[in-house]
């Protein structure tokens, strides 16, 4: 992904919200092809729980900057995050990634003062819930 800085916020919120899908996605499909019940209901758990980080983030987009663009370059980043065929490692990095990613929205839809109170609740929750899963996952890896 390009630097944040120089984005319009209409931009940065549809990347945040494509970060998501692809996130999502990566969890999916470990949850499909993962092996193990306890790894089956973990990915289970992560991607749902993205899944409605998605919709919500989708939801905020259209409602406050009234825009949602950039959505057709999904497969390339899912791509681009998946750079392990290991399914935890995969989804940990994705997380790890989607962490500094939302960081960096964050800063830059301050410093251009187009942050509200909700969209930054919004992110703040979701970096949160993501450190959860992040949690998750270590604790799988061993």
């Amino acid at each position: 992904m390009k630097k944040t800085a120089q984005k319009s916020p209409e931009e940065l919120v549809s990347m945040y919200v494509l970060f998501l899908r692809a996130l999502y996605l990566i969890h999916q499909e470990s949850h499909w092809k993962t092996r193990g019940y306890h790894l089956h209901l973990l990915f289970q758990r992560l991607d749902e729980g993205v899944q409605e980080m998605a919709d919500e983030a989708a939801e905020k987009a259209m409602g406050v900057y009234g825009e949602l663009s950039k959505q057709e370059h999904i497969g390339a980043l899912v791509e681009k995050l998946s750079q392990s065929d290991e399914p935890l490692e995969r989804s940990l990095q994705a997380e790890k990634a989607f962490q500094q990613f939302a960081t960096k929205v964050y800063h830059a839809l301050k410093e251009s003062d187009a942050l509200t109170l909700g969209v930054d609740d919004m992110i703040m929750s979701q970096v949160n819930k993501s450190e959860v899963h992040t949690y998750l996952l270590q604790q799988a890896a061993g």
